[in-house]
């Protein structure tokens, strides 16, 4: 037999082989077998992970990067698996696909979740500095919600308000904007400047346009925040 036909046959052994020991793995997955999944972790993970931090952006990545996204995967693989889903996939290719497509959907999700809480941000910063026309005397801290902010959150918070800031672009505004949001009204926060309650209304009716533009703008805030 020729030399090539050998390298042939041995290369198509190897792939059964290959083949072979991940329908194993796959059989063990069913059975919640921690060895079959570490060795499923082993065979796909760097790749996956390569994968996912083509897909993630920078900004999502602060918080939730490639390793975040391919470790929920597995888990919900590995769960789906050992409670009889997936009934069908036994190779190699049908894993891969699957383990593919679920982590694009937890990429998905997670950028649609950063989305709303940039919408969720914005809508409190605003609430904060124009409640009730700055009669009510409440600060955001102040609202009805007490839970905790979760950490995203809190850093969206300060993005923004810098974001805001650097738009402003006028020390003037910023104290309007920063005495607003720590709950002061409008009548207080003229005092505090030394001039009349129209013209902090003045200033308010400014600020609540860069707002607005901010919201739709609808582009990462790093790019917009620099090009200002």
């Amino acid at each position: 037999m020729p030399l090539r036909d050998h390298r042939r046959k041995a290369s198509k052994i190897k792939d059964m082989s290959k083949a072979d020991r991940i329908s194993v793995w796959i059989e063990g997955l069913r059975n919640a077998d921690d060895d079959s999944a570490r060795r499923v972790w082993d065979h796909f993970g760097n790749r996956l992970l390569e994968l996912a931090k083509g897909r993630l952006n920078s900004k999502t990545r602060r918080l939730y990067d490639e390793e975040d996204a391919v470790q929920s995967m597995f888990e919900s693989v590995c769960f789906g698996f050992a409670s009889g889903r997936f009934p069908d996939l036994k190779d190699r290719e049908s894993l891969w696909r699957l383990m593919l497509v679920i982590t694009g959907q937890k990429i998905s999700n997670r950028h649609r979740f950063d989305l709303q809480q940039r919408r969720d941000v914005r809508r409190t910063v605003t609430d904060s500095v124009f409640n009730q026309h700055g009669q009510s005397g409440e600060s955001a801290a102040d609202m009805p919600d007490s839970r905790e902010p979760s950490p995203e959150f809190a850093a969206e918070f300060v993005e923004t308000c810098q974001c805001l800031f650097s738009r402003l672009a006028d020390p003037l505004l910023e104290k309007v904007a920063t005495l607003r949001m720590e709950g002061y009204t409008d009548t207080e926060v003229a005092d505090r400047m030394g001039c009349s309650r129209r013209t902090v209304q003045r200033r308010l009716e400014i600020i609540r346009r860069h707002l607005s533009n901010m919201e739709l703008m609808n582009e990462p805030r790093e790019s917009s925040c620099k090009s200002e």
